[in-house]
């Protein structure tokens, strides 16, 4: 067995409508997601991977049964907030009770503790640290919403690219999930999921998940149910823009190929599944300060 196929990686599931999350902040959501997470239901059974799937609480109220599908089928159900508002649009207290509602509204769903958080559109930022003591205080036990690369819109440079304990404002600690990316010399890259991994070719995911795995370390991958539907623009009532098609829909209709050739290849989890693996050694290291790393010398800055 190769060195690589010896780790456990995670993969991660952000449930969210395109056109509410990504248009239309304010738009209805529309029955696309539904269909969508369905269909990436039946493709991780294929592979019989487990994987944490973030809900939107929006897309909770309105597909109460497609949550409660992705818990009976093995999945690990976590919080991405409720409304898909970017943290810097909002206060203290309205990001405090975006990510109550949300956690409340998934826990009577499954029945279970919902620990895990992710930012939508990866919105905890240098600006927005203070966000991780409200979800510490909420009840989170950790985080996956630090993109670990400087971009236009998210992401701290100079943070550890694999999982670590981080220090919050005010004195907390959350265990942080960054997502994959690639160390190519003095350059950092994005590599986890999203666009990247649509628009990038097979190779490019693949060698950032080796290198990670070859150091001993998960690459945590990302990505949403409606990449997997390149015919989504016909379904909708909203005219899109044909840059917004072409920027959006750029890959879709390579990603259902990529992703099965991934998951043969390498080992897949939930989240939750690797934080046993990783407790001995996040306790036994200090919560990282984000005002202590050095941001490098040359960051590289791409366009999301």
């Amino acid at each position: 067995m190769a060195e690589s196929e010896k780790i456990t990686n995670a993969l991660t599931i952000d449930v969210e409508d395109w056109i509410q999350s990504v248009y239309d902040v304010d738009a209805p959501l529309t029955e696309c997601f539904v269909r969508n997470t369905n269909t990436l239901l039946e493709l991780l059974a294929a592979h019989d991977v487990r994987a944490t799937f973030f809900v939107l609480g929006l897309a909770a109220e309105k597909a109460p049964e497609l949550v409660r599908a992705i818990h009976a089928a093995g999945h690990e159900v976590q919080s991405h907030g409720y409304g898909h508002r970017l943290i810097h649009t909002q206060t203290p207290a309205q990001f405090r009770e975006d990510v109550r509602k949300s956690k409340q509204l998934l826990e009577d769903l499954i029945g279970e503790p919902i620990t895990g958080y992710r930012a939508p559109a990866f919105s905890i930022t240098r600006r927005t640290l203070w966000a991780l003591d409200e979800l510490v205080n909420v009840g989170f036990r950790y985080d996956s919403s630090i993109f670990p690369v400087r971009m236009r819109r998210y992401g701290i440079s100079g943070l550890p690219r694999t999982p670590y304990r981080i220090a919050t404002p005010g004195g907390n600690s959350l265990i942080e999930f960054p997502v994959c990316s690639l160390k190519l010399g003095p350059c950092h890259l994005p590599a986890g999921g999203g666009g990247y991994f649509r628009t990038a070719p097979y190779w490019y995911s693949r060698a950032a998940i080796r290198r990670m795995n070859h150091s001993g370390d998960p690459a945590v991958l990302y990505l949403h149910p409606y990449e997997l539907a390149p015919n989504e623009w016909s379904e909708l009532s909203q005219p899109i823009p044909l840059r917004t098609r072409f920027q959006q829909g750029l890959g879709r209709g390579s990603i259902t190929e990529k992703l099965r050739r991934l998951l043969s290849e390498f080992q897949f989890a939930a989240l939750g599944e690797l934080i046993p693996q990783l407790s001995l050694e996040l306790a036994s290291t200090d919560a990282v300060a984000v005002d202590s790393c050095q941001t490098p010398p040359h960051p590289v800055f791409i366009p999301a």
